[in-house]
């Protein structure tokens, strides 16, 4: 028998088989690198169009954001980031029903994620469909957020509050404020903000204590000073709301609106009937001269009260202004000027 060495075809097959695997295996790694490279590329691209589109976002060009966004989007269809980013700039430019589709999808795949929750939210706000939108600002609430992000939350509800307050009955508002103030994630900003929105929840007791604890803590600005005395007014504390003007007159002694909202507290402090300690005699004084005011208003001659000085008489020509005041219906108060006391006064006694 002929031995193997002797024959070179023996030697030649797999010799050529063992370079053609090692061209293949070659190129298909070189396939592999060239592959992996483009999708960096890509990648790379996609990163620079998204980048671009936040600093346009914070340029407040939401349109031009949007072309950025969608081509990040684009490049890279499985980057949520991206997605969100694309879904925040439709909102802005109005693309209502793009930001939709691209919102649902999201949530499709996530749905307790608070941002996407968040951006519904605030879309269906955008629309007017203020109740819809309540349920998805409290699942952003309530939602998933990444690390890092623990007073988001708290953010999200000083959103909804801002919210109720424009487009919600003041009961609901008051519910999401009272959670708000006792959140251990308030912040600086949402400090600043609830004591107006008490106001706005028609809660003036609660908004006059926290206008109060600002000026406690010395963080109060003039617009608080002006709003304790409005808070004080709702309260029908007069003399309480002409105390926040004089210390806003302190710090700025020329400010007109100050000034005017000054003469205005110092009006209704002087023509208030139900002020204790007053004398039956100014009380009688004060009444007839609400009454006078009531009569002149409704065109009425005004006649000097004859009766006795007395509580009850001051009591009766309260009662003569209240029924009056009503008979008209409303137009006295509409033809009242702003800084009249006369309507304020008339929501007191009634």
């Amino acid at each position: 028998m002929a031995s193997s060495k002797s024959n070179p075809k023996a030697l030649a097959a797999p010799t050529l088989a063992a370079i053609v695997l090692i061209v293949m295996v070659a190129l298909y790694g070189i396939d592999k690198f060239l592959a992996s490279e483009e999708q960096m590329e890509l990648a790379y691209e996609a990163e620079s169009h998204f980048r671009n589109g936040q600093q346009l976002m914070r340029d407040g060009k939401p349109d031009r954001a949007l072309m950025e966004f969608d081509r990040a989007h684009t490049l890279k269809r499985g980057n949520r980031q991206y997605t969100l980013a694309l879904a925040e700039a439709q909102i802005a430019a109005h693309d209502f029903a793009s930001a939709r589709t691209n919102l649902n999808d999201l949530l499709d795949e996530d749905s307790n994620e608070g941002r996407v929750n968040l951006l519904m939210a605030r879309l269906l706000t955008a629309e007017g469909q203020f109740e819809a939108a309540d349920s998805y600002y409290h699942r952003a609430i309530y939602g998933r957020w990444p690390a890092g992000a623990a007073s988001e939350p708290a953010k999200v509800r000083l959103e909804l509050a801002r919210v109720l307050a424009d487009h919600g009955n003041s009961r609901e508002l008051l519910s999401e404020l009272l959670l708000l103030q006792n959140s251990s994630d308030q912040n600086p900003e949402a400090r600043k903000v609830i004591p107006a929105l008490f106001l706005r929840a028609g809660s003036a007791q609660r908004a006059a204590d926290a206008y109060r604890q600002l000026i406690h803590d010395n963080t109060a600005s003039i617009d608080d000073y002006i709003g304790l005395a409005d808070a004080e007014v709702l309260n029908g504390d007069y003399r309480a709301a002409e105390k926040a003007m004089i210390l806003a007159l302190r710090k700025q002694p020329y400010n007109q609106r100050i000034q005017a909202q000054f003469r205005r507290v110092v009006a209704l402090a002087s023509l208030d009937p139900t002020l204790r300690r007053l004398s039956t005699a100014e009380k009688y004084r004060r009444s007839a001269e609400i009454l006078k005011r009531v009569q002149d208003c409704a065109g009425l001659e005004a006649k000097p009260p004859s009766g006795p000085v007395t509580n009850e008489e001051a009591e009766a020509l309260l009662d003569q202004a209240e029924e009056l005041w009503k008979d008209q219906g409303g137009s006295c108060r509409a033809k009242s000027a702003p800084d009249d006391p006369l309507p304020l006064l008339l929501k007191k006694l009634m």
